[in-house]
């Protein structure tokens, strides 16, 4: 099975990853603004981009690890798992080892998914060094026009 994963480091200390994901101000403020729902173990997280969007159930919620089973939204996302796993590094940083696991294959739509899941990480990374992160509808778009800069 194909997963998505990604690797990001920073000089914040794991507590402020563990706020970014596992409240809903943290995730508020890189995901996605429309966020609702129990952020507890156990508890049901809605995510909303423009209307539609996942449902997570929390299965995992510990000091060093989040992990999040998706029971709603996209049929390619329907119980696959999302991690976010903190690790002390040299030198001061934090590691924040991503992952989304169980996809069946890789479709067009995994491909989108894993860029955008690194353009977000990147926004999850800007909240916990600068406090404020570019969550939906603010996010970086990957797809459709771009306008150029004059010269």
């Amino acid at each position: 099975m194909p997963n998505i994963t990604h690797k990001i480091s920073t000089p914040a200390a794991a507590e402020d990853f563990f706020a970014a994901v596992s409240t809903l101000k943290g995730l508020r403020s890189w995901w996605t603004t429309d966020v609702s729902g129990d952020p507890e173990q156990g508890g049901v997280l809605a995510f909303r981009f423009g209307g539609g969007g996942p449902d997570m159930k929390v299965e995992t919620r510990e000091a060093d690890r989040v992990v999040w089973r998706c029971i709603a939204g996209p049929d390619e996302w329907l119980n696959t798992t999302f991690e976010f796993r903190f690790v002390a590094e040299d030198k001061g940083l934090t590691a924040l080892y991503f992952s989304h696991a169980g996809w069946q294959a890789e479709t067009p739509f995994h491909f989108h998914c894993s860029m955008k899941w690194a353009s977000f990480l990147l926004s999850l990374k800007e909240y916990v060094e600068l406090g404020s992160g570019r969550p939906f509808p603010d996010d970086i778009q990957i797809e459709g026009a771009t306008t150029r800069r004059a010269a």
